[in-house]
């Protein structure tokens, strides 16, 4: 049932059926000319019943409400080609909109692939990229999408918004502040229970360089009420900020040490790596973890590449892997914390 978090504010619950996420916080902000929605949902008939139903709830007129994608992911744009109509507006950073643009394109998963598989990813019919959630419940075609910037006002009812470029998690990622009330919609920029994956994408050569830099920016800014994409409400923006660069600080070092065996390509390292997945082993975890694991490992070496504490090599095969600069130090208490409570959160 929706929310009222503040005036004129709803959370709305869409499940997210078979995933770890569980479900999915959409926003509505009502206005007297004009509503907006905040991110839909995958695309699957649950969740759009979910979504249309609590859109219901509210007495929302569709035809007057307006739509913002915080980022390209299914989980928060598979709806759009379903739900959206020549009376709404559809908002989204330019760079994700065009990659929503092409999810039904066989061209852009051949090279996700193909990008994937130069970290190291084995892929195996159970690693197909018709498995994968991006693709499963993916916009069924084109949207004319309206692009927004860093600055982009937005105005709806009594709350005008601003939109805060946030690259990381996807290579578009948008925020919207609302600096009167002090409101950030952080789409999956930040979260509390869960951290946000980073991966490599079209547009996003160096994930953790860029989401480190955007945690910085948020930062800066005036929070008061944060609005979150999953999971529970955030209450301390400034210590769960503090947390995920503690917890990025502590991965890089677990990476460094895994690598002290020998060289590994982001594969290997991800196999080596501690994950919050409910699994016995690596092989056990689902498909789409494997995905996602290895291309944070991915993006964490590559940040060590990039701050010279690691050397990046090529194989023959185009594969690249890693090894150690020689007299790096590593911070084996700080692991051990890290995983301590890791280990405590599951």
């Amino acid at each position: 049932m929706a929310t009222e978090l503040m005036k004129d504010i709803y959370r709305l619950e869409v499940p997210l059926p078979k995933n770890p996420l569980k479900l999915l916080n959409a926003y509505l902000i009502k206005g007297k000319e004009r509503n907006l929605l905040i991110d839909t949902g995958f695309n699957r008939p649950e969740c759009e019943e979910a979504l249309m139903s609590e859109l219901a709830s509210l007495e929302v007129d569709f035809n007057k409400t307006d739509i913002f994608i915080t980022h390209l992911h299914a989980d928060h744009s598979g709806l759009l080609f379903n739900i959206k109509t020549d009376n709404n507006i559809a908002y989204c950073q330019k760079l994700d909109a065009a990659i929503i643009n092409r999810l039904s394109d066989p061209v852009y998963w051949n090279y996700i692939v193909d990008e994937f598989v130069k970290t190291g990813l084995r892929m195996s019919p159970e690693l197909a990229i018709e498995t994968h959630p991006g693709w499963l419940y993916r916009p069924n075609n084109n949207v004319d999408l309206t692009h927004v910037e860093d600055g982009h006002k937005i105005m709806v009812g009594r709350y005008t918004f601003t939109c805060v470029y946030t690259p990381g998690h996807s290579p578009g990622h948008m925020c919207l502040y609302e600096e009167n009330e002090k409101i950030l919609f952080a789409g999956d920029m930040i979260l509390g229970d869960i951290t946000p994956n980073l991966c490599i994408e079209l547009y996003l050569e160096y994930p953790l360089t860029d989401y480190l830099e955007s945690l910085d920016k948020v930062e800066k800014l005036d929070i008061k009420h944060i609005f979150v994409g999953h999971r529970s409400m955030l209450k301390d923006v400034y210590g769960r900020i503090r947390e995920l660069k503690e917890h990025h600080a502590a991965r890089c070092q677990e990476a460094l040490m895994v690598l002290e065996s020998g060289p590994l390509d982001a594969w290997e390292a991800a196999v080596k790596m501690t994950w919050d997945i409910q699994a016995k082993d690596w092989n056990a975890f689902p498909p789409s973890q494997k995905w996602f694991a290895t291309g944070e490992a991915q993006a964490h070496l590559l940040y060590l590449w990039q701050i010279g504490k690691v050397r990046r090599k090529f194989r023959d095969d185009g594969v690249n892997y890693f090894e150690l600069e020689d007299g790096v130090p590593i911070e084996r208490e700080l692991i051990s914390a890290w995983r301590k409570e890791f280990k405590h959160k599951k």
